[in-house]
């Protein structure tokens, strides 16, 4: 399995995304939901993207 920086940045923002209109709406997120958060993994291989000028 490759890594791909892109697919890594979208996994990210939607497990943040998840988050926090779980937090504002009070929920507990669903098995589906779950799986997702946990696919989060850090911004850390990713400074290239977020600041390109590396």
């Amino acid at each position: 399995m490759s890594y791909n920086k892109r697919t890594h940045l979208q996994t990210n923002m939607d497990a943040i995304r998840t988050a926090f209109i779980l937090g504002k709406e009070h929920r507990k997120p669903s098995e589906r939901k779950q799986t997702l958060l946990r696919e989060y993994s850090g911004f850390g291989g990713l400074k290239c993207i977020l600041n390109p000028t590396f």
